[in-house]
């Protein structure tokens, strides 16, 4: 009974029992395989040596260390060519008779095969590549708190730099191997060379532990395949973020209702930038300053919004009252009330209510204390 109830109170995931790439594992195949075409001909030149090494043993009736050592050398220096010597001085004649008819026979087989294919598998195997790719993974496994990148082109390129600039960890999942030499050159840590909509690519690369993921296809219905599989491991709206991109508000549409939290319309965001410099004159310190922060390209400051919960302790208390501008450094610029009005500026006197927003300015280190802070106030104080 208590089997079956283990058994059965046992949770399956909800994505099914599919298993996870190990892409660690593929690359120790690899390694296998090139240990595997090694193993003849390196059976053979041991094989070789060990009946050269007994024969002289057998025809001198001698096994003593010293004995064995010298036969061993003169074994090794007659079929390798590289000199000769005669441990031996009894039995000339027949120790070298033995010795030509052994090298004639040792050193093709032995070193033109067993020697040469050797080389040849070493040189043509690609080792240096194959531990280079294992070396990545086995490092891999060890991400957490990620975001999962696809594919590798001009709109996630410059995600990747910004990523880079503020060490956000990411894993890339490219489709086209033939990129490969571009990827590398952007000096990405953590990339696989395979489909982002399948589960296995996903689970394999740690989805499950990752903060989120962002899909930028050219083709809207890759975009499509890549949500919905990860939405299918990943539920979760809150915990984990997937941000698109779509050709049309219609595909937008349709990625948002399939579990994307963010989808972005290149050609609408552009013409809206547009006509919002037309409208509003930009200067060129305001409006730099502005974009900088906006798109992420300053990385010492940062801007963002946090939501008050109806149990936060800074429900109804005045924005003075709690301290945020002393305990962590960040200043509230706006408050947005649950009707979409917003209070630029708020005076110290504000009070704040459940369902607000407050939309918070500050360095980067400091907007993650603030997020802390009205959490977990004791935690940031002590």
């Amino acid at each position: 009974m208590k089997i079956g109830k283990k058994l059965k109170d046992k949770k399956i995931p909800h994505y099914g029992k599919v298993k996870p790439i190990n892409y660690r594992y593929i690359y120790e195949e690899k390694f296998y395989d090139v240990l595997g075409q090694l193993k003849l001909p390196l059976m053979i030149v041991i094989f070789v040596t060990t009946i050269g090494t007994l024969m002289f043993m057998i025809v001198n009736n001698k096994s003593d260390g010293e004995s064995v050592v010298n036969f061993f050398f003169h074994t090794v220096i007659s079929i390798s060519t590289i000199g000769y010597t005669e441990p031996y001085t009894e039995n000339v004649i027949l120790n070298r008779f033995l010795s030509s008819i052994f090298i004639m026979f040792a050193f093709p087989l032995g070193y033109m095969y067993g020697l040469v294919k050797t080389i040849q598998v070493l040189t043509t195997s690609n080792l240096e590549t194959i531990y280079r790719y294992w070396r990545m993974y086995k490092e891999m496994e060890k991400i957490k708190d990620h975001f999962i990148i696809t594919p590798f082109n001009e709109i996630t390129k410059e995600i990747i730099k910004d990523f880079k600039k503020r060490k956000i960890p990411f894993i890339l999942i490219e489709p086209d191997k033939s990129k490969e030499e571009e990827i590398r050159a952007y000096n990405i840590d953590y990339f696989v060379f395979d489909e982002p909509h399948k589960r296995a690519v996903l689970l394999g690369c740690f989805i499950e532990r990752a903060r989120g993921l962002i899909t930028a296809f050219e083709e809207n219905t890759q975009d499509l395949a890549v949500i919905v599989t990860a939405r299918l491991i990943k539920p979760e709206k809150d915990s984990f973020y997937i941000f698109a991109t779509a050709t049309t508000e219609g595909s937008s549409e349709k990625m948002k209702l399939l579990g994307a939290n963010e989808v972005i319309v290149p050609q609408q965001t552009i013409g809206k930038r547009i006509v919002s410099l037309v409208l509003h004159p930009p200067s060129p310190l305001v409006s730099n300053f502005l974009n900088k922060i906006a798109f992420g390209e300053r990385t010492d400051i940062d801007i963002t919004e946090i939501y008050v919960d109806e149990n936060a302790w800074i429900v109804g208390k005045a924005l003075k009252d709690i301290h945020l501008r002393k305990n962590t450094q960040t200043t509230v610029v706006a408050i947005v009330k649950p009707d979409g009005t917003m209070e630029i500026a708020p005076s110290g006197d504000s009070v704040i209510k459940a369902g607000y927003t407050l939309l918070l300015l500050g360095k980067p280190s400091n907007v993650e204390k603030a997020k802390q802070y009205i959490n977990n106030p004791q935690e940031v104080q002590s």
